[in-house]
């Protein structure tokens, strides 16, 4: 009984102080949102939160696996609150057109379309995606603001 006794306390002790701690994730500050198109992919590359007063910047990738695709066209910001939805700033970005993987860049400098500067929230950058075929996707990124 004692020698049982014994081989548990071992056990015990033993298993209590191996262990390694257990860690936290390390913050993620890029994220890749993808969205299928009929021939293809886009991929919006955003960062996971945003200063209030940084210009927002998102790479736009363009991913076809047949034909081409044009894009981002006619990109927006637009806000949502407990009233709807609303455009808060049209953007001018030149759209590309690719046959093959391609990415562009969208910026935004924090301001609404008369240029007063937006605060807090989430916004979500909206654009469409053409393809060689003449078919539509609306393409959409949250961007958090804080």
């Amino acid at each position: 009984m004692r020698l049982l006794a014994a081989v548990v306390a071992v056990l015990v002790a033993v298993s209590c102080g191996g262990a390694s701690p257990l860690r936290t994730a390390v913050p993620v500050n890029d994220l890749v949102l993808p969205t299928t198109v009929p021939n293809g992919k886009v991929e919006v590359v955003v960062r996971s939160t945003y200063a209030v007063g940084d210009t927002i910047r998102a790479t736009v990738r363009l991913i076809p696996a047949t034909g081409s695709l044009r894009g981002p066209v006619d990109p927006y910001i637009q806000a949502s609150g407990f009233h709807g939805t609303a455009t808060v700033r049209h953007l001018a970005v030149d759209p590309i057109t690719v046959s093959a993987a391609g990415e562009t860049v969208v910026q935004w400098d924090m301001r609404d379309d008369s240029g007063k500067v937006v605060g807090s929230d989430d916004y979500s950058l909206v654009f469409n995606v053409i393809d060689n075929s003449g078919r539509t996707t609306t393409v959409g990124a949250t961007l958090q603001v804080r």
